[in-house]
């Protein structure tokens, strides 16, 4: 137990650290995020299968549980890495190296589809962004890791700032993974953006995993131009896209967002196509992208930002754009089939579509069917395909600061799309089916972090995980449960949400039970988007003392069900049965006893009325319950007048005391409230003026005339007295009347018609008037004038009459009686109305015209008391008003459209004074007889409705057209959200249903700077002076406006280019400084205010300022010279401004905008000077931004100065400069066309060797069929049991002599023993004599000076010196040292670049041999395992195709000299070859060819029978027979050539396994040849080349196997080479390059891995290479040689071209292998490309260069910075120790040198005296007696008769 808890504290003690932020989880479950110990997190990944959630951070790797609990967690980094290095890292080789953190920047999922995840795919940004697997039960548990990677594993970007994205593909089985990876400026180059890499080796391929070897790559000519920025890849159905921004190289190299699309089992990317994407013009950088559903159609969403200039650099103005993945491959199919078909351009012939990427191809103008029959691409087909026409989308939604993710999510059709931006916050916008969206909801997620592209949704598409830059936080994506009423479900505006009626909860749709069934589930982006509601209460009040029925409307009345009902419920009693017709309800309220009290000191109390379908309140309101006897008892000293002018309708009961809701008393004498019009119960009399109540009250109340103002000449007035009666108060209702004969009565018949008991009379004074009767002294008039009509209005009328007619005069009769049959209106009756009539003065009358009458026009007549008449000046017309159109011809629901109806005599029956009329209930304003205009009403519903106009009783209706109601507009988005005071700038609108207003306007409400300042001042002082003041502002008052100082202005902007989705709105000008008090969109009736649309008002800034150009002279122009920019200067230019959107004029031409800041704008002027817009000669620079207006002063160009020079010397002058430019610009141009076009086709060579396939016909195909046959098991193949590795002495043998039979090495000294013990003595002393310095480099020197000393003799004889000092190596590197500094000397008195390029000294073919001695060991241990692999994969490789026994041309190879370029039919066969071991005889398959000749069979199955062995140790193949066994006694003997060869005139052809007709799968076996047997001769030479077969001159035949040889064969030999030549000249058709390339493809690895093992400085290099490059850095220091180059030539002869090139053409020098011709012709090609990698000179090709330079033109370039590193990082090591390098030349010491000393001593002797004396003449030599001691050797060894 003690050790137990020992470990249970140690665990706690390690996972503390982790545990430690999670701890508070437990109390809330689950959490809603985790920070994993302050991590910096990079992606997020979510296994659908288990819902766990995986994080790539920053040096770990967590896994944690759906509810974010951690599982497991893993280590990644930091690791020691430098970009600049390739992995693995040796801080020894790579200096730079440093610990690095490992950036997560890949994290996929490895699985098959319909089967669960392997594994957990995991790169980041160290060694080079290689990846690894990981368990997903255990993230800390690696399943695989490259601990040696290649350059072809190298997957993720090593720069955390640049992206990867990826997506894994199965195809046939087979689990693919494709990359998209930006540009780094560090690390290996040529790693191609997009590449295809395998996740698992196949079985017998050589490609390790994550290698995109042999599989598709884009390739790219120059990525650091094209700069690509990978956003997001996905696969859908069968395709792969990527989305990404780039510069676009073809246009005008801007940043443009692309997509591309390639087949998803395109091995070779000829699918590739992409196409541009447009996101409202502005928007060009995508930031984040998903791939969703809208409308039910998948589309993708993407964040798309508004770039800097021409930079990749994003702006904070963001957009979402939405595009159609069904337009989306519509676009690229249709670029596909312009390139396929119309060479890329459309009907105008205009280029529509290109090849982009710098690759040397072009689109074609293949048969139309081509894309239908390869809709994958083929080899013949172009590619990669660009689209130059854009995707287009309007922006749906926009936001600043920029979005940084997006996701999206389906709810019940709908999409709903989630948004995270750089702030840190969620948005959520719902996506309407026009396009446009509106963001309902905002949340917060991390305030110090922007959020992450890894936005995901959970599996139940509940919950989405968030992430950001240090936790993961996961959010429900909808919360209808918190919203707890109808109102708030709706209001928030949540997509997901809507309210069930019956349910009474806020739910999404598919949780209501009946959300199918009307008004069963409101959605607030639905049609009726309110809330179930009860209108129309009635009783709305009610007394408490009655039970009553209450009724009520419900709208959005769910539908029930025949045995479902309703109830109501009053406050807390109990639920009542409700009667429901239609949507119109009935409840019994509460008896009174029921109802609750009122509360103290009220007189009502408010009840709650609830209407319920079960225990579900449906909707709810309050109904009242007043008390009028609460009322009166609440003011006990004026009951009664508390009673009646109570808010209630309460009466006073006079005689019962009492206030009562009845409107009758038990007791008579109710006083009715104030508000309820009732007549009078008391009749009134009056006394001396003063009606008083008739009953039994004693007072009488006296007023006088000046205590009451008359208005009229009868008042009725009711005063409400208080009576003391027996000590009580009661109210008396009291009415009085006042009457005044004066007024009012203005003639005689209406004085005359005043009521008898007034006693008023026409009085006939000087001025005659109505008096008082008792007032008239002249006396009264019995009778009154005839009438006067002195106007009539209207003058016209329809004729079906029905017009009110006013008719106006005097002495108009004194009763309606007098007139009412009197009045004629052009002859036709007119009925007066007698509440219109007025006694003598005015009447109205309703004019209504008989069927039979004609009349049009006429007077009008009045007769009083049939006798006076009276008839009018004007006339009166009828007329027949007509309807002919209206405009507009719809309107909104909310009504206020105004409507302009068009006809004829419009003004029938319209008053002058009053120009209005009725058209269909709305309120008309008369313009014009031929055109009237209306407002329109609110509707209720949308629809089409007649106009109908009245004129009296005549109605026109307009049947043509009709007007239509549609759904009110609304606006989603409008943006920007500021502007200048100046206003005029551009407000773009989005929304739905905008045109449905005519006249949609802009509108600002502020109040100005002065009026702000004074209002503040006066408002401070009423609040103070009168603290109790409340202020309450009218519906119409503008909000924020003073009500003491109501002094806000208006104005308007009307909106244009309005369509359904858009408009364009130009912000209103406001006086600068002003108070911003409202700004709106105004609608018609509809009124959107900015501030509900953005959730942000709309901002007006401070004008900008801009300077004059001249600043310090006003008006006086500034000079300009053409081709530069105009600058200037202000401030505040950016406030609410964008370049965009700045005009800036030059005359009368354009001032391009090229940048704008907040203090300068700077804008291009045209090349040529424009003219001036008014009478001055210069133009002026005009800057529009919005209204404003900046006139900043004239310009004057530079190229318009006028010379003094005379004009004959000017034309002399030009025409002189002309020619002379003209001579420099052809020059010029000639060069830069020439240097340009060798860039050109050089970058375009570099790529077209990855698509050659284009333009290539059916033959191609064929050709490509044997490419896609890849070598399945080389890796299984090429290890074998062993590496033959020669001895040391057969390897220095040939080394040192390489092609010569009968080597030093391998004889020995053949002499007569008589004289071998003297040769040996004096081989001896001439030993002793090569160990002097002196002697051996005069030797040397006088051997190279003679003429007769060839090259060939300089080799030998340096290395049997070579073999002679073998055992003082110490000596021998002394020597070459000192020979090498002699050589230097020479060189650099010449040209120092030229030294050791060739072998023309003894030294150098010495330094040849003293570094094949020193690097032997090397060779063993390092390079000789991928030398031999690169070996054995050629020559399985070559094996594979079809080899021509006779010319040695192959089908596969490198070497286009060698390859066979005839198509020849062949197939494999696999022959069971008996192999006897021992006793028993084993079957063997074998793989062969059945054009193989029977030599190439025999030396195949020997290779597989001998796999590994050295080829010394296995029988030749001409000492054997191959018989071919059917059944027990059939055996056949295979040869070459016997008695059934074809012959075809002078032709034989080798027989092969086809002329035996072999089959496959038959039976054959190897037996020693007979001594009879014939066949074909053969000379071989061990470990040399392939037996060549020699022409047999049979009877003049000459033999040929594949194809015919030159039908020349008397070439002089002399001429072979130079024909040679000729033949490589020749430009090779593609179709066979294809064939070159393949091959280099499959050998790519291993090429690598040799160049790698060579150059590599991962492990120390060999001594000796430190030792000697030492040296010649030594050697250049002290000749002055400063030129690097130089130093690296030296370094490059001395040992790659001097020994690895040596090595890598004759790998027979190291193994005990045979070298064939064809596989000779392909190591040639990769030692060019060695020799190639190491010269300091640029590697340019182009069409015309040789085809072996082409195959790895773009390799070498990394090849030579290989080389480049591996010099310098041996030049910064420190240098080589002397002793350590002594020490290991006396290991490698030792070798039998008598044979050497022999043949040294053959050269000795034959320039024996030359040598005697140059010893002689060399005076240390003679203090030596150097030349005496060589006649002592002559003596011994030749008994040479000397001078002794």
């Amino acid at each position: 137990m003690p050790a137990a808890a020992s470990l249970l504290l140690l665990l706690a003690i390690l996972w503390w650290p982790l545990v430690l932020p999670l701890a508070p989880g437990h109390l809330q479950s689950p959490p809603t995020f985790i920070t994993l110990n302050g991590s910096r997190l990079n992606h997020l990944l979510l296994d659908t299968h288990s819902g766990h959630v995986y994080v790539g951070a920053v040096n770990v790797l967590y896994h944690l549980s759906p509810d974010l609990q951690l599982l497991t967690w893993g280590k990644t980094g930091p690791k020691l890495d430098s970009p600049d290095c390739l992995p693995p890292i040796d801080p020894t080789d790579c200096t730079q190296a440093e610990t690095t953190d490992n950036t997560n920047k890949l994290l996929l999922l490895e699985e098959i589809k319909g089967g669960d995840p392997l594994s957990l795919i995991v790169c980041g940004t160290v060694l080079q962004g290689i990846c690894e697997k990981r368990s997903l039960e255990n993230v800390s548990q690696v399943l695989y890791k490259t601990d040696n990677p290649v350059d072809t594993q190298y997957v993720a970007a090593n720069n955390p700032r640049v992206s990867t994205v990826g997506v894994v593909v199965e195809q046939k089985g087979v689990l693919l993974m494709l990359v998209g990876r930006g540009y780094t400026s560090k690390g290996p180059g040529g790693i191609p953006p997009i590449t295809m890499r395998r996740l698992t080796p196949v079985a017998r391929h050589s490609a390790p995993a994550f290698s995109h070897e042999e599989l598709g790559k884009l390739v790219v000519g120059s990525y650091s131009e094209y700069n690509n920025h990978f956003v997001k890849a996905f696969h859908h159905n069968n395709y792969v896209y990527f989305v990404f921004s780039r510069r676009d190289m073809w246009g005008k190299r801007e940043y443009r967002t692309y997509v591309s699309r390639l087949c998803a089992g395109d091995p070779n990317f000829y699918s590739y196509v992409e196409v541009p994407l447009s996101c409202g013009g502005r928007y060009n950088l995508a930031q984040a992208a998903v791939l969703g559903y809208y409308r039910e159609q998948p589309a993708l969403f993407v964040a798309m930002a508004m770039g800097q200039a021409s930079t990749p650099t994003p702006t904070d103005r963001t957009a979402l754009c939405v595009y159609k993945v069904e337009e989306l491959d519509k676009a690229l199919h249709g670029a596909q089939l312009l390139c396929y078909t119309q060479e890329g351009k459309d009907a105008n012939n205009k280029e529509k579509a290109y090849i982009e990427y710098e690759v040397s191809s072009s689109c074609l103008k293949l048969p139309q069917d081509s894309l239908n029959e390869y809709p994958c691409g083929g080899e013949h087909t172009p590619s990669p395909i660009a689209s130059a026409i854009a995707l287009e989308a309007t922006p749906a939604f926009t936001w600043t600061p920029p979005i940084t993710a997006v996701t999206t999510a389906t709810e019940v059709g709908h999409t709903i799309v989630l948004l995270g931006d750089k702030n840190g916050r969620l948005h959520k916008v719902f996506l309407h089916a026009n396009g446009t969206g509106t963001k309902y909801d905002t949340v917060e997620v991390d305030a110090e972090s922007p959020i992450y592209a890894d936005l995901l949704l959970d599996s139940t598409k509940q919950n989405v995980y968030v992430l950001t830059e240090r936790k993961v936080t996961k959010l429900h994506v909808a919360q209808c449960e918190k919203h707890l009423d109808c109102h708030s479900c709706l209001s928030n505006r949540d997509p997901y949400c809507g309210w069930c009626s019956l349910e009474g909860r806020c739910t999404r749709k598919m949780d209501c039970a009946r959300h199918a069934q009307l008004h069963h589930w409101i959605w607030s982006y639905g049609r009726e988007r309110q809330c179930v509601s009860i209108e129309s209460l009635h009783p709305s009040i009610q007394s408490r003392e009655e039970q009553t029925q209450v009724s009520f409307t419900v709208l959005q009345l769910p539908v029930l069900s025949k045995d479902e009902s309703l109830s109501c419920a009053f406050g807390s009693l109990a639920a009542q049965p409700a009667v429901v017709m239609e949507n119109r309800i009935t409840c019994q309220s509460p008896a009174p006893e029921q109802l609750p009290p009122s509360p103290p000191g009220n007189d009502h109390v408010s009840v709650r009325m609830a209407l319920r379908f079960g225990d579900v309140t449906i909707s709810h309101t309050n109904i009242t319950f007043y008390d009028c006897k609460a009322v009166g008892r609440l003011n006990a000293t004026s009951p009664c007048m508390a009673c009646v002018s109570s808010m209630w309708p309460c009466h006073w009961c006079v005689k019962d005391e009492l206030c009562t809701h009845d409107k009758s008393c038990p007791r008579q004498h109710v006083i009715y409230n104030s508000r309820v019009s009732v007549r009078p119960l008391i009749s009134p009399r009056t006394v001396n003026g003063v009606t008083t109540s008739p009953d039994t009250y004693s007072d009488l109340f006296s007023l006088s005339q000046g205590q009451i103002k008359t208005w009229r000449s009868s008042l009725v007035t009711v005063l409400y007295l208080l009576v003391v009666s027996s000590l009580r108060l009661i109210c008396v209702c009291v009415t009085v009347q006042l009457y005044d004969c004066s007024v009012g009565q203005s003639d005689c018949s209406q004085c005359r018609a005043v009521a008898g008991n007034y006693g008023c009379v026409w009085c006939a004074d000087e001025t005659p008037g109505c008096v008082y009767n008792q007032s008239c002294t002249s006396g009264t008039m019995d009778t009154c004038p005839p009438p006067l009509i002195t106007e009539v209005e209207p003058l016209t009328g329809p004729l079906e009459g029905g017009i009110l007619l006013t008719i106006q005069g005097s002495n108009l009769g004194q009763s309606f009686q007098d007139i009412q049959a009197g009045v004629t209106v052009a002859g036709v009756t007119c009925r007066p109305l007698p509440e219109a009539y007025r006694i003598s003065t005015r009447y109205n009358s309703s004019v209504k015209i008989t069927a039979s009458a004609n009349v049009t026009a006429g007077p009008v007549v009045i007769t009083v008391r049939g006798s006076e008449k009276g008839e009018s000046q004007q006339t009166f017309s009828y007329q027949n008003p007509q309807l002919s159109r209206i405009v507009p011809e719809k309107g909104p629901l909310a009504g206020g459209t105004m409507l302009t109806v068009h006809g004829s005599q419009l003004l029938t029956g319209q008053r002058t004074e009053q120009s209005s009329d009725q058209i269909a209930g709305l309120q008309a304003f008369l313009v014009s007889d031929t055109r009237l205009i209306c407002r329109t009403s609110h509707s209720n519903q949308t629809g089409r409705v007649p106009v109908k106009v009245v004129f009296g009783k005549a109605e026109r209706i307009l049947d043509s057209v009709l007007f239509s109601y549609m759904e009110d507009p609304v606006i989603t988005d409008a943006t920007p959200t500021e502007s200048f005071y100046g206003g005029g700038r551009l407000i773009y609108v989005t929304g739905q249903n905008l045109n449905v207003v005519q006249q949609p306007k802009m509108s600002v409400s502020y109040e100005p700077r002065e009026r702000s300042e004074v209002r503040r001042r006066r408002y401070t002082h009423v609040s103070v002076r009168n603290p109790l003041v409340t202020v309450k502002q009218s519906e119409n008052s503008f909000h924020g406006c003073s009500a003491y100082v109501s002094f806000c202005l208006q104005i308007q902007e009307l909106c244009t280019n309005v369509t359904s989705e858009r408009m364009i709105c130009k912000s209103p000008t406001v006086e600068p400084k002003s108070r911003i008090v409202r700004v709106w969109f105004e609608m018609d009736n509809v009124h959107i205010d900015f501030h509900t649309i953005k959730n942000k008002p709309f901002t007006y800034h401070p004008n900008p300022d801009l300077f004059q150009l001249n600043s310090e002279s006003r008006g006086t122009p500034i000079r300009f010279k053409p081709g530069g920019v105009l600058a200037v200067e202000g401030k505040g230019l950016t406030l609410a401004m964008n370049r965009d959107e700045v005009v800036a004029r030059l005359g009368d031409k354009e001032c391009v905008v090229k940048t704008l800041d907040n203090t300068h704008l700077y804008c291009e002027p045209p090349e040529e000077q424009p003219l001036a817009l008014d009478d001055s000669d210069l133009p002026r620079l005009k800057v529009l931004m919005g209204s404003l207006a900046f006139d900043l002063g004239p310009v004057q160009y530079d190229n318009d100065l006028h010379s003094p020079v005379p004009l004959a010397a000017q034309i002399g002058l030009a025409a002189g400069a002309a020619v002379v430019v003209l001579i420099v610009l052809v020059i010029i141009l000639m060069y830069r066309r020439k240097s340009k076009q060798a860039l050109r086709d050089y970058k375009k060579v570099l790529v077209q060797l990855e698509t050659l396939e284009i333009n290539v016909g059916d033959q191609c195909r064929k050709e490509f069929t044997d490419l896609m046959t890849e070598m399945m098991d080389l890796s299984s193949d090429v290890g074998g049991p062993g590496i033959p590795f020669l001895d040391y002495r057969t390897y220095a043998e040939r080394v040192f002599f390489p092609g010569q039979k009968g080597a030093p090495l391998s004889q020995n000294l053949d002499l007569p023993d008589s004289r071998r013990q003297t040769v040996e003595q004096g081989l001896g002393q001439l030993n002793n004599l090569l160990n002097n310095r002196l002697f051996l480099i005069r030797f040397i020197h006088t051997l190279e000076v003679q003429q007769s000393f060839s090259q060939r003799d300089r080799g030998y004889v340096a290395s049997l010196l070579t073999m002679a000092l073998h055992d003082k190596l110490e000596y021998f590197t002394d020597v070459m040292k000192t020979l090498l500094g002699d050589l230097v000397q020479q060189y650099v008195a010449k040209n120092p670049k030229l030294m050791l390029r060739r072998t023309e000294t003894v030294m150098e073919k010495m330094l040849t041999n003293w570094m094949s001695i020193c690097l032997y060991s090397f060779l063993k241990e390092v390079a000789g395992e991928p030398l031999y692999k690169l070996y054995r994969a050629i020559k399985y490789q070559v094996d594979k195709g079809p080899v021509d026994a006779v010319t040695g041309k192959a089908k596969r190879t490198l070497n286009d000299s060698h390859l066979l370029r005839e198509d020849i039919e062949y197939c494999s066969v696999t022959l069971t070859v008996l192999v006897k071991s021992g006793v028993e005889v084993q079957p063997c398959p074998v793989k062969v060819l059945d054009t193989d000749t029977i030599t190439q069979v025999k030396d195949k199955i020997l290779d597989q029978i001998y796999k590994g062995a050295a080829f010394s140790q296995r029988p030749a193949a001409d000492s054997l027979d191959l018989e071919w066994r059917s059944g027990q006694a059939g055996h056949l003997t295979l040869s070459d050539d016997d008695v059934t060869a074809i012959i075809q005139g002078r032709w034989k052809r080798i027989n092969t396994l086809q002329h035996y007709k072999v089959p496959d799968g038959a039976t054959v076996a190897l037996v020693p040849r007979s001594q009879s047997s014939l066949g074909v001769n053969q000379f071989y030479q061990t470990g040399e080349k392939t037996p060549m077969l020699e022409g047999e001159e049979e009877e003049g035949l000459r033999l040929w196997h594949l194809v015919k040889p030159s039908e020349d064969p008397e070439i002089p030999k002399h001429r072979k080479s130079s024909m040679r030549e000729r033949e490589r000249a020749k430009a090779i058709p593609e179709i066979y390059l294809t064939r070159l390339l393949s091959m280099k493809g499959t050998l790519q690895k291993f090429v690598d891995d040799v160049f790698v093992a060579i150059l590599s400085t991962k492990r120390p290099p060999p001594i000796a290479v430190r030792f000697f490059f030492d040296f010649l850095d030594d050697m250049a220091e002290k000749h002055g040689i400063d030129d690097p180059e130089t130093v690296h030539i030296w370094k490059t002869n001395s040992l790659p071209l001097r020994f690895w090139v040596n090595i890598l053409k004759n790998p027979q020098f190291v193994f005990d292998v045979q070298v064939t011709d064809s596989v000779d012709a392909v190591l040639s090609v990769i030692a060019q490309t060695f020799i190639d990698s190491c010269t300091t000179s640029e590697h340019k090709v182009g069409r015309d260069s040789p085809v072996n330079k082409l195959l790895y033109a773009r390799e070498i370039p990394r090849y030579k910075q290989l080389v480049e590193r591996y010099y310098s990082d041996i030049h910064n090591a420190v240098s080589g120790c002397y002793q350590e390098m002594n020490s290991t030349l006396t290991e490698l010491s030792g070798m039998n040198s008598l044979v050497a000393l022999h043949e040294l001593y053959k050269y000795i002797n034959k320039y024996y005296d030359q040598i005697i004396m140059s010893l002689e003449e060399d005076a240390a030599g003679q203090k030596m007696q150097l030349a005496y001691r060589l006649q002592q050797v002559a003596a011994l060894v030749e008994n040479k008769v000397t001078d002794l």
